[in-house]
């Protein structure tokens, strides 16, 4: 995929995690000030999820804007993109799944119940993007990984043909 395909899920990524925040920290004051009880877990793991998205956003683009991206920053950057997934994953299952909950059915009043579900929906549209991401880290990876081991064996032929004294 060209830099531009990369730079569309990178913005994507970043618009849904601020949109993912924005709902999640909103839904989250409803249960601190309005509810008066304590918020779900999951709820709470998907307003750290895109703080780390940001962040990891920032590191991805920094790292790849150096001259000489070496395999570990390759590495660390598919790892950082599956890190992301990974929150995103495990996030908008458990909050579905609280949300499907029936003692927890109580809790939904007014305008909340959608803005809940809008979390998870977001969350897993997050999920979605940054699995994509990952997959390119990955292919990308590959592709340079093969490309590394032709060049590799090309320069011990023309070591074996030329010994040196």
């Amino acid at each position: 995929m060209s830099r531009y395909g990369v730079i569309f899920l990178r913005v994507l990524q970043g618009l849904l995690a601020v949109a993912s925040l924005a709902l999640a920290a909103y839904v989250y004051n409803w249960y601190a000030s309005v509810a008066h009880r304590p918020s779900p877990g999951a709820l709470q793991f998907l307003v750290f999820a895109p703080c780390a998205s940001i962040v990891s956003i920032i590191y991805l683009e920094i790292a790849a804007r150096q001259k000489r991206m070496i395999m570990a920053h390759r590495l660390t950057s598919m790892g950082v993109e599956g890190f992301n997934s990974i929150l995103y994953f495990g996030g908008f299952i458990a909050f579905a799944l609280t949300l499907s909950d029936p003692f927890s059915a109580s809790a939904c009043e007014g305008i909340i119940c959608p803005l809940s579900r809008a979390v998870a929906v977001i969350a897993a549209a997050e999920f979605s993007a940054w699995i994509a991401s990952t997959i390119l880290a990955a292919q990308e990876w590959f592709q340079s990984e093969a490309h590394m081991k032709k060049i590799t064996a090309a320069r011990r032929q023309m070591a074996e043909a030329n010994p040196r004294l």
